[in-house]
């Protein structure tokens, strides 16, 4: 059962980064898009024919996809060991799996009528857990965490290298390698991103402000900003659009050990 829902987990990312890449593209080209994030990506489906059911189908897929992280991360069927990398990948599961089941009870709230968040969530989460004892030291750790997947996760993207856990067996041999390149730069773009957030994180904590925790919204237009370029911006939009491909080749290819 977890298999299904771990590949319609992919499937509604692939379609959440493709919407996310494809509002920041238009933008650049002012067509009316915008810099947004996965939750604001939820409110344009929700706004689209059949924009209900297809949340509903989303929040499914998300939900089984953070479950499956979980079982992944603390079980370890890809075998990633606990040595510092393994340890780093099966901790950035768990990471990953908290954020899309949040996000997958997100989705389930907009289809029912029901208020979804606003603001910067990152902002808020950091606020709650520096209120706890060691708050402040847990919330620097967490970002050094983040900070070093996504360094991790860009490394990986420079190898052009597809993950080995990835059979493109079932992709015509001509398109292989564009697929295995456009992935590698979905990953790497992503990888900034994500960056990028654990930075925040960790000046959040060292200055004792949740107000510098920032989302993936603000890091893109933090990003583009640092170089006051829109082409940087068009590149960042490229790269989630082919995320987003990464992430369909994910749900159609990728080897999924049994965890129970």
């Amino acid at each position: 059962m977890i298999e299904p829902l771990a590949r319609l987990g992919y499937a509604s990312k692939a379609l959440i980064y493709g919407i996310v890449g494809g509002l920041a593209a238009a933008a650049v080209a002012n067509r009316g898009g915008r810099v947004t994030d996965t939750s604001g990506a939820l409110r344009v489906i929700l706004s689209q024919p059949f924009g209900q059911a297809i949340l509903i189908v989303l929040a499914l897929g998300l939900c089984g996809y953070a479950a499956w992280r979980i079982l992944d991360a603390t079980m370890d069927p890809d075998k990633h060991g606990t040595d510092f990398g393994g340890l780093v990948v099966r901790i950035g599961n768990v990471i990953r799996g908290l954020i899309y089941g949040a996000l997958g009870v997100e989705a389930f709230r907009l289809a029912r009528g029901l208020r979804g968040s606003r603001g910067n969530e990152a902002e808020l989460w950091t606020a709650r857990v520096m209120d706890l004892p060691l708050g402040e030291w847990m919330v620097g750790t967490a970002g050094v965490i983040v900070a070093i997947y996504g360094i991790s996760q860009l490394i990986t993207a420079l190898q052009l290298k597809m993950d080995k856990l990835i059979d493109l067996s079932v992709v015509p041999r001509v398109l292989r390698e564009p697929a295995v390149k456009i992935s590698r730069f979905g990953v790497g773009a992503r990888g900034v991103i994500i960056a990028v957030l654990g930075l925040f994180l960790v000046r959040a904590a060292i200055m004792n402000d949740p107000s510098e925790a920032q989302g993936s919204r603000e890091s893109v237009l933090e990003i583009a900003n640092a170089v006051q370029g829109r082409w940087l911006l068009a590149a960042i939009a490229a790269g989630l659009i082919a995320y987003g491909i990464d992430q369909a080749l994910h749900a159609r290819c990728r080897r999924i050990s049994p965890v129970l």
